[in-house]
C-alpha cells in the first residue's frame, strides 16, 4: 500500500498494530516498527532477513524520549541538543526498563533523531520510537526509492510512505556508552565538530 503524507494516520495505524512501514529517510529507504512489540520486532527481523542477535537502531521523536530508554548525563544531553535532529546515531547504555528483545547480543542502543521532515513526522504521531534499519534485505544494498522498496519487499510488508529519500552518506556513530567518546563511524557530521561540544 502506498501512502501519502496526507494519509498518515493510516501509517501510524499500521505500525501500531504491529505491522513493518517502509518510510524515506536523510540517507536511504528505513523499515520501521514500533519499540515495543516483541512480535513487530521478529516481523522485522523476517522481513529483513537479519541474523539474529543484531539490534537495530531507535529513531525518536526528541530528547525525552531517548531518556525514557537510555541513561543521559549533561554531557550526552549537550551532544544531543547540538546535533539532533541530525545525521548522528549515539551508542547509549540502555535503562533496565527497556526490551531486552531489541537489544539481542548487545549491551548498548542505538539512537537517533532524524532530520528527515517525514520521517520526524511520522514519529511524532505515532508517539512511540520505531526500530529502523535500512530498507534492504540483509547484504543487499539499500533501497532509494519507492519502486526499489516494492520490488525487494513486494508482499512482505504493510505500507510504503510516498516521498524522496535524502541519499546522504550514513549517519556518524559515535559510542557514548562508557561515559567517553568513541568513533564507530564518520559521516557528515565530523568527530572534530562533535569533540567541540563533548569537551
Amino acid at each position: 500500500m502506498r501512502i501519502d503524507e496526507k494519509s498518515l494516520e493510516i501509517a501510524c495505524e499500521l505500525l501500531l498494530r504491529g505491522e513493518v512501514i517502509a518510510f524515506p529517510t536523510e540517507t536511504v529507504f528505513g523499515l520501521g516498527v514500533i519499540f515495543d512489540d516483541e512480535k513487530a520486532f521478529n516481523k522485522l527481523v523476517k522481513v529483513k532477513q537479519r541474523p539474529n542477535g543484531k539490534p537495530f537502531t531507535i529513531m525518536c521523536k526528541d530528547i525525552t524520549q531517548i531518556e525514557n530508554i537510555a541513561f543521559l548525563d549533561d554531557k550526552i544531553r549537550k551532544i544531543i541538543n547540538n546535533f539532533m535532529p541530525g545525521e548522528l546515531t549515539l551508542l547509549l547504555k540502555p535503562k533496565n526498563t527497556f526490551y531486552p528483545w531489541t537489544i539481542g547480543n548487545s549491551t548498548k542502543i542505538g539512537v537517533r533523531i532524524p532530520n528527515n521532515p517525514l520521517a520526524l513526522k511520522l514519529l511524532k504521531m505515532v508517539n512511540k520510537p520505531l526500530l529502523v534499519p535500512s530498507a534492504n534485505k540483509a547484504g543487499q544494498p539499500p533501497c532509494l526509492t519507492i519502486e526499489e522498496v516494492e520490488n525487494v519487499f513486494d508482499g512482505e510488508i504493510a505500507g510504503i510512505i510516498l516521498g524522496k529519500c535524502g541519499q546522504n552518506p550514513p549517519s556518524t556513530i559515535i559510542d557514548l556508552s562508557e561515559g567517553t567518546l568513541k568513533l564507530i563511524r564518520e559521516g557528515n557530521i565530523s568527530l572534530n565538530e562533535i569533540k567541540m561540544r563533548w569537551n
